[in-house]
């Protein structure tokens, strides 16, 4: 993006009436605010780490005020008046990209970016399936994934840092755009006295060790145990579901997981269904979608064409 296009934006709680800015400042303070460093900002617009500075000096001295909390000791900190001034930013920024790629449809070619967010599993095993197809439709559409848990998934989404994301829920949501399901299943070490036990209920897990799996399924194994009025036995809490595998193996406790977590053929431990079967809701969710891009909604439909539908309980 250039800087030929100016912005003129009103706005008097937090802008002062006939400021000028360019959309240039306003992608690198977006930038930086996502990455929270001058540096990877400046390597990822493809410029030098002074250029940034100095653009966020010039933005900061044109609106009165600080954006950025600067600290060598520490990632760079979005100030309270940088929070109030990012999301119409990222609004902005975002409304300059729609108008380019509908501009780039007229002219017969594709351009842009999608920034999407996802939980370990979901980016591991639906993400690459989704971009097999996507790829071969639009080549020249970028794409940044973002991995993180449930929790950051969901504040990337409200903060616009991503434009779309994978979450996940117990029950079926309102205004989730539905992919597949994923079963809940229960892992214990080969030599466990359930191992003989074709199905296990969490009442058979009370009396054992448990190890919470607190990388984003947490909040649903805990609905789970309540549902059914059971309370696990947790010895340990592990984001990592390779720790958890490892754990187990070690006879150190069972877990319950899901099984688009596993490893295509997980060693030294068993894997049994859950009785009754447990499932967890796999959705797209793209809170703006009415100011969703063409390429956003192009990815939306290329993931439901994949998924819709597959593993109902």
């Amino acid at each position: 993006m250039t800087a030929c296009i100016i912005s003129k934006i009103h706005n008097s709680d937090i802008l002062h009436e006939g400021m000028l800015m360019t959309l240039v400042q306003l992608q690198i303070f977006s930038q930086v605010a996502e990455q929270g460093s001058f540096t990877k900002a400046a390597q990822t617009l493809n410029i030098s780490q002074s250029a940034v500075s100095h653009a966020i000096a010039e933005l900061e001295a044109e609106l009165g005020g600080m954006l950025l909390i600067r600290d060598k000791r520490q990632p760079v900190l979005i100030s309270d008046f940088g929070k109030r001034v990012l999301e119409p930013v990222r609004i902005i920024l975002n409304g300059i990209a729609h108008i380019e790629q509908e501009a780039a449809a007229i002219k017969g070619l594709e351009t842009g970016t999608i920034r999407v967010g996802s939980f370990p599993s979901a980016a591991a095993r639906l993400f690459p399936k989704i971009m097999s197809v996507f790829e071969q439709l639009h080549p020249h559409i970028h794409i940044v994934l973002f991995e993180g848990t449930d929790e950051e998934v969901a504040e990337w989404l409200r903060t616009r840092v991503v434009d779309v994301g994978f979450v996940a829920h117990s029950s079926p949501e309102n205004g989730m755009i539905h992919l597949t399901q994923d079963k809940m299943v229960a892992v214990l070490p080969k030599s466990h006295e359930l191992k003989e036990k074709p199905r296990i209920s969490l009442s058979d897990l009370e009396s054992h060790p448990f190890i919470m799996s607190t990388g984003g399924c947490k909040p649903l194994i805990q609905d789970f145990f309540q549902q059914s009025q059971c309370t696990p036995c947790i010895k340990f809490e592990v984001r990592d579901i390779g720790t958890i595998l490892n754990m187990v193996r070690e006879g150190l406790g069972i877990t319950i997981i899901p099984e688009l977590s596993l490893p295509d053929t997980p060693s030294g431990v068993l894997v049994k269904d859950l009785q009754p079967s447990m499932w967890r809701y796999l959705n797209l969710s793209c809170p703006f979608i009415n100011e969703a891009t063409p390429a956003i909604q192009s990815f939306i439909a290329v993931a439901q064409s994949l998924f819709h539908g597959e593993h109902s309980p």
